[in-house]
């Protein structure tokens, strides 16, 4: 158990969280009348409240009562940003970058992938299982079939790989290697690789929020549990590592918190806003 968390010297400006693994508990949910009074006291210090995944920006939304859309998120990794109820930013694969990962991924046996975009996501048909599909659908409700990756009209963003638990690592160091830094692999664990672009992190996403509201890193703070969190671990003021992270995330932060089965990120904000 990581025990009561150690909170940081200042009431942050700004608190941003992972939510697989970390905002969520093992069951895939959160305490909600917990967080409504989290929210109000945030709220009332004048803090923020950023979502920051992987996911899809369409999946994230629904985790949350955010009527008046006080809630900005960091999505697919950081490829884009939403505030307001609209999305402010997005960063687009560049097409020949595009068919270069298209040809060399379809041609490995180990990856199945959907090609994650601003509107939806896309799994090209005879690549992919229907496990495989219903599992994206989780985290991508926005999903279809296609005959034609490349023929999609839509803009993309990042691949969404999956391999076999165990694999992702030697599979992300291959595709760095062959890909150069044209796209940028990301491990977020249990066989899953995110392919993007190399400005496309949760932490660039969370700066160009903190720009738009004049917050400095020091009155930011970051919860996460896994490598596709270590940028934005290490961006903020404080960043907090789940008792559950990956020796990466825990290497990137600054404190330990309890894990996601103890609600470590509800136990933290409580302390920090005098709850």
């Amino acid at each position: 158990m990581a025990g009561t968390p150690q909170l940081p010297n200042l009431i942050p400006l700004m608190v941003a969280v992972d939510m697989d693994g970390t905002f969520l508990d093992p069951d895939g949910s959160y305490d909600r009348v917990r967080f409504s009074h989290i929210r109000r006291a945030m709220r009332g210090a004048g803090c923020r409240f950023v979502v920051a995944s992987g996911n899809q920006y369409h999946q994230l939304g629904r985790f949350f009562d955010d009527p008046a859309h006080e809630l900005s998120y960091v999505a697919e990794n950081g490829a884009l940003v939403a505030e307001g109820g609209a999305v402010i930013s997005y960063t687009e694969i560049p097409a020949d970058a595009l068919a270069d990962a298209v040809a060399m991924i379809l041609a490995d046996p180990r990856i199945e992938t959907a090609l994650c975009c601003l509107n939806a996501a896309y799994v090209q048909n005879g690549t992919a299982s229907r496990r495989f599909f219903a599992v994206m659908k989780r985290y991508f409700p926005r999903i279809g079939w296609t005959d034609d990756l490349l023929d999609i009209d839509d803009v993309p963003l990042k691949f969404s790989l999956s391999t076999a638990d165990g694999e992702e690592a030697a599979i992300a160091e291959e595709l760095s290697a062959r890909l150069g830094r044209v796209l940028v692999p990301t491990v977020s664990g249990n066989g899953s690789i995110d392919l993007m672009m190399p400005a496309c992190t949760k932490a660039a996403g969370i700066s160009l929020l903190a720009k738009r509201w004049g917050i400095p890193r020091s009155r930011i703070v970051a919860f996460g549990d896994n490598d596709n969190d270590i940028e934005m671990l290490v961006l903020a003021g404080t960043g907090y590592a789940m008792e559950n992270a990956s020796e990466g995330a825990r290497l990137a932060a600054d404190r330990l918190c309890p894990s996601n089965r103890d609600h470590g990120v509800l136990q933290t904000l409580e302390g920090i806003f005098g709850l």
